[in-house]
């Protein structure tokens, strides 16, 4: 019984292994990531998760980040400078939107926009139904700058957008295109 159940466990060792390591995510380290003026920096790994670990972040005047293909992105950043018109957001391939936790200590912030909305079936991923809106979780220092999101005319703004996909459609113009193709196809045989 013993020999058996050894045998056993050594068989699932290596299941159990590799399952652990598929949760972890995978961690990136930058040391300083200076982004220009309308330029933009893209995280597109092939892991559907990512750790980013950024000690100093500068993004000049509508400079993005984007995170292609990434369910949840965790970030730590403990020096940020962003200047206006800063913008970050992404998609998991799905049309859903990215969850984001960030962590940060901004040293100056203009504004920022975070756009993690879901998107929409027919003009992004067919495959795929309306997205839903990612998550956004903002831990910050109090000692550094304190964001708001009340007045977008101030200093310190940050603008979420986070809602689900589908709300640029019109059901009258879908049902009319619906409509249009029933009516076109052959006689006698209208749906086919």
């Amino acid at each position: 019984m013993m020999k058996r159940l050894v045998i056993l466990m050594g068989l699932l060792a290596p299941f159990l292994a590799s399952s652990q390591t598929k949760l972890k995510p995978k961690v990136i380290e930058i040391k300083k990531l200076v982004i220009d003026k309308r330029d933009s920096y893209e995280f597109s790994s092939r892991d559907s998760s990512v750790s980013i670990f950024i000690d100093t972040l500068v993004m000049r005047p509508d400079a993005k980040i984007k995170f292609l293909n990434k369910k949840d992105v965790t970030m730590l950043v403990r020096h940020a400078v962003i200047e206006k018109g800063a913008w970050m957001g992404g998609s998991d391939g799905k049309n859903n939107g990215t969850n984001i936790k960030l962590d940060i200590n901004f040293s100056n912030l203009k504004n920022l926009t975070i756009n993690v909305a879901g998107q929409d079936a027919k003009s992004a991923n067919r495959k795929f139904d309306n997205g839903n809106g990612g998550n956004v979780v903002i831990n910050y220092l109090s000692s550094g700058t304190v964001p708001q999101i009340q007045t977008t005319k101030q200093p310190a703004y940050i603008e979420i957008d986070n809602r689900g996909g589908g709300y640029r459609t019109n059901p009258q113009s879908d049902l009319a295109v619906i409509f249009g193709q029933i009516r076109s196809g052959s006689p006698g045989r209208p749906l086919g």
